[in-house]
């Protein structure tokens, strides 16, 4: 059988391929998709361990309230004449606001920390001058520098944090270090005394880090670092008097805790991407099961050949897996390499950014797994329908009927009714907990029972479809397999499904959340009373700003406030920026004193077009892979019917009108999936919404008619697309080769 199933790979190949690029795609996508979870992961890690990357161990607090990880000058003298300990550095710092650097909010905050007496445990080193030796100079970040235009020698005044109108101190910037690889970083740099000068700064204020930085002799073990945490912790006082003991630490074991610490334990980030990816296996499940049952039907003369020469139904069984097997390991291998060499050209070429990307062994293998066990399952279906196989059928060409699986429908609508009955209810009762759980179960009850409804919803919408002959041709072909239709439909279903119910949950969220700021807070932009009364110039100045839809100058305004400027709704934070620095030049004040709920608004915006954009992007694998199961699907169907259609073309039906009946069949399985997927999708988004919100919120059932509309033009696309290959291999076939085909 090792024979047969090499003679028919071989010969075949063409028949497989998309089969090979569907599998392929779903290990590269898992596999990509725990990449990314381990790069994040490390990336973090990197960052948690920045402050502490030049330091041997780390004197640190698991309780910084009771017991922070501070000392003052003598007791880092005392820790430095420790037989273990070079060095040490308690870090102090402070916040400060950089005069000529703003923000969206006004004046730009940064921290400005002291420097160690030895200047290798600074987590930064020096690209341009030297570091402050007095307590009139200072170091900042290139990109600091840059912001502020200014260079080693030049003046840059800093100023007391959170108040505008506050003393400042001016430095000479000695010098301009590396940028920070971590925002817990100082962008500044000033000795102990040159950090006292900023007002308002309290001396010996610890900073968020709350640790003591030591340079050691050599490595430490576990052992060595016990015994110095009971030194440090006699020093400093703590591990008595019912306060927490300080431990000893090395950075890498620093950033492992604080990262296990944010995690919980958990790898958020790996199992959000996995999920996702999860939905791309269950995709591609559907489509390769489809594309191995149609394979194994086309074969029923060979299978019934076999059967007659003596080969077992268990053989047959055997010679099937064995085929999923093979067509899993290839692509699968395709996909893992696919992704491995992607990240070696992103880190060679430096398109990766400051980002290192990784790919652990694990993660490779993973993918590579996932593919497999993806096709060998695929294949248990047709290995069973290949080992039950009739040898007098198969010889007769005639081919098991087609039927309902009753037990899944039946189970399906029953998963379909408690789901929908949970989700109402999480609707109308605002329960997070229903609306997740009974969203989930309708998901999987739709999926079901797809066997039920989509044969008659494609037959029906085939004989709406215009056309004559070709059409009413295509809305039969289209009915012959419903098994196989469904299963087609399903696979898009299911990306549709989940495109727009994440589509809708995002429009109908923004409009309630913005609908409900503006009943709260209906001022955009409130002009305070000290920007005195607006001049008509004012006025047209701010009415004729592409983003503002109105300006106010009487009646009913906020207290304290002149004007107000109404905005256009859905601006995120770069355009209400952009917006709020405009009026505030046109009234010639700061941004800062600026009031009103604009910024707010376009917060939520932001946050719910990122969003949207992530999940929008994880989900388009699983859409790409049900369109591949829909060229693979209209390909073989071709095939299939190779006779039937040469016996049309020698009746009399035109290249043409062959090549309508091919799309027309392709589009109809296509938009009866799209629709299908709008439509329950816009149902699970606007319940979901209703379900997460709380009753306060009076959610607005509205339809993001501009993606749902692109979605039905995606699905023609995808049709066209899909059949065009089957359409170029029937047309070009005579009718004479087509009708003396043996398969």
């Amino acid at each position: 059988m090792l024979k047969v199933v090499t003679s028919r790979l071989t010969r075949q190949r063409s028949r497989y391929a998309l089969v090979v690029v569907c599998v392929a795609v779903c290990a590269a996508f898992m596999t990509a998709a725990l990449g990314l979870a381990s790069t994040l992961s490390t990336s973090l890690a990197s960052n948690l361990a920045a402050p502490y990357k030049n330091a041997d161990a780390v004197v640190t607090s698991p309780d910084a309230e009771k017991a922070p990880a501070t000392a003052d000058a003598q007791q880092i003298s005392k820790i430095e004449q420790l037989t273990q300990v070079d060095s040490a550095w308690a870090p102090q710092s402070t916040l400060a606001r950089v005069e000529g650097s703003s923000s969206a909010s006004g004046p730009a905050m940064t921290l400005v920390s002291d420097l160690p007496s030895e200047t290798s445990l600074l987590p930064t080193s020096v690209s341009e001058g030297k570091l402050p030796e007095t307590p009139q100079q200072i170091v900042t970040t290139e990109k600091m520098a840059d912001e502020l235009h200014a260079g080693v020698g030049d003046t840059v005044v800093l100023g007391q944090a959170g108040d505008d109108n506050g003393g400042t101190a001016q430095y000479t910037l000695s010098g301009v270090t590396q940028n920070a690889s971590s925002s817990s970083l100082p962008d500044w740099y000033a000795t102990s005394a040159g950090l006292e000068r900023i007002p308002g700064q309290t001396p010996g204020v610890a900073s968020d880090q709350q640790a003591i930085l030591l340079r050691t002799h050599g490595t430490l073990d576990q052992e060595q670092l016990g015994s110095l945490a009971a030194e440090v912790n006699r020093i400093l006082g703590t591990g008595q008097a019912g306060q927490p003991a300080l431990d000893v630490k090395t950075p890498e074991q620093m950033a492992d805790d604080s990262l296990q610490q944010m995690s919980q334990g958990t790898d958020v980030m790996a199992i959000f991407l996995g999920l996702f990816a999860g939905i791309s296996v269950l995709v591609a499940l559907l489509v390769v099961t489809n594309t191995l049952s149609v394979l194994t039907a086309q074969r029923a003369r060979e299978l019934a050949l076999l059967r007659c020469v003596g080969a077992t139904g268990s053989q047959l069984r055997r010679a099937v897996l064995l085929e999923g097997l093979f067509i899993g390991v290839l692509a699968s291998a395709l996909g893992v390499a696919a992704v491995a060499g992607l990240v070696a050209l992103l880190n060679v070429s430096g398109l990766a950014g400051a980002l290192t990307l990784t790919l652990a062994p694990r993660d490779m293998l993973v993918g590579f797994v996932t593919g497999v066990l993806l096709t060998v399952i695929a294949s248990l279906g047709p290995a069973r329908r290949a080992r039950g196989a009739s040898a007098l059928d198969g010889l007769r060409g005639s081919r098991a009927a087609d039927g309902m699986p009753v037990v899944r429908v039946v189970l399906g609508a029953l998963v379909l009714v408690a789901g929908a009955t949970a989700l109402v209810l999480g609707a109308t009762q605002h329960s997070a907990g229903f609306g997740i759980a009974g969203g989930l179960a309708s998901f999987l009850g739709v999926v079901l029972t797809s066997r039920a409804y989509i044969p008659g919803l494609v037959r029906g919408a085939g004989k709406l479809l215009p056309g004559g002959i070709p059409s009413r041709l295509a809305a039969a072909n289209a009915a012959r397999y419903p098994t196989r239709t469904s299963t087609t439909a399903t696979a898009l279903l299911i990306g549709v499904l989940l495109v727009s119910t994440v589509l809708t949950g995002q429009h109908v969220a923004r409009t309630t959340l913005l609908d409900q700021l503006d009943h709260d807070r209906p001022v955009d932009i409130s002009v305070p009373a000290n920007a005195g009364q607006l001049s008509h110039q004012q006025v047209t100045d701010l009415q004729n700003l592409p983003d503002v839809a109105g300006v106010q100058t009487d009646g009913s305004l906020p207290a304290g406030s002149s004007a107000a400027v109404d905005a256009v709704q859905y601006l995120d934070v770069q355009k209400a920026g952009d917006l709020q620095k405009s009026v505030a030049d046109i009234l010639h004040v700061d941004s800062s004193q600026l009031g009103g709920a604009l910024m707010e608004k376009a917060g939520y915006v932001s946050i719910l077009d990122i969003l949207l954009t992530v999940v929008l992007g994880l989900l388009a694998v699983a859409v790409v892979v049900s369109v591949l199961g829909i060229a693979s699907t209209t390909s073989l169907s071709v095939l299939e019917r190779s006779q039937e259609n040469s016996l049309l073309r020698a009746l009399g039906l035109s290249k043409r009108q062959l090549g309508a009946l091919i799309r027309r069949e392709a589009l109809v399985i296509s938009l009866v999936a799209t629709v299908v997927g709008l439509v329950v999708g816009w149902l699970f988004g606007v319940l979901g919404v209703m379900a997460v919100l709380p009753d306060s919120f009076a959610v607005q059932p509205v339809v993001p008619w501009a993606g749902f509309l692109l979605i039905l033009a995606g699905a023609v696309v995808v049709a066209v697309l899909a059949s065009a290959l089957p359409v170029r291999r029937a047309t070009k076939l005579s009718p004479v080769q087509g009708m003396a085909r043996a398969d």
